[in-house]
């Protein structure tokens, strides 16, 4: 599982996943700042989570993902808990028609306040409900989860297969999880 990248460090910031043989999945710097800016590191902290907004490289099979939505007031959140309002649906379809239709929809993330994060059978079912109901391009959504020290994440296709996709690379120095 990766760590968390540190803040330092020369060039950007950026995690690459493996999902498929042809397909990677690309976290640039300014999406992870965004994400880990809400990792529960405090007793106090609550769960927070957003859209995962970005693109379909098109001489690829990569996708990117360039930013995320960050909670809003109309969420409901709780140590152990986050209820995602319709307003970061509103944000993602703003965005798309900002960028010309290029900024798509690629998922949804959140946080647990946890060391190494697991999903809940909660997160599950909400997965399985996005992949089901929602709008997107492609064949499967990514379903990150920030933890206190490190992220991991998952995808579901279309057709129903579920994985945790594993990291390729990554172009920072990062805190061992050993």
């Amino acid at each position: 599982m990766p760590a968390l990248p540190g803040a330092k460090g020369a060039g950007a910031v950026k995690l690459v996943y493996r999902v498929t043989p042809k397909q990677r999945l690309i976290i640039v710097e300014h999406a992870l700042k965004q994400m880990q800016a809400f990792a529960q590191h405090r007793s106090d902290d609550r769960e927070a989570g957003g859209v995962l907004l970005g693109r379909h490289l098109l001489d690829s099979r990569d996708v990117v993902i360039d930013e995320v939505s960050t909670p809003q007031s109309s969420d409901r959140r709780s140590r152990y808990g986050f209820f995602r309002s319709s307003t970061h649906q509103a944000l993602a379809r703003q965005r798309w028609l900002e960028e010309s239709s290029t900024s798509a929809y690629l998922g949804l993330w959140h946080t647990h306040p946890e060391r190494d994060p697991t999903p809940s059978g909660v997160d599950q079912r909400d997965w399985k409900q996005a992949v089901a109901g929602d709008t997107y391009e492609g064949d499967r959504l990514f379903f990150p989860i920030v933890g206190t020290h490190c992220i991991r994440i998952w995808t579901l296709s279309r057709r129903g297969t579920y994985r945790e996709l594993k990291l390729e690379s990554k172009n920072a120095k990062t805190k061992s999880n050993a």
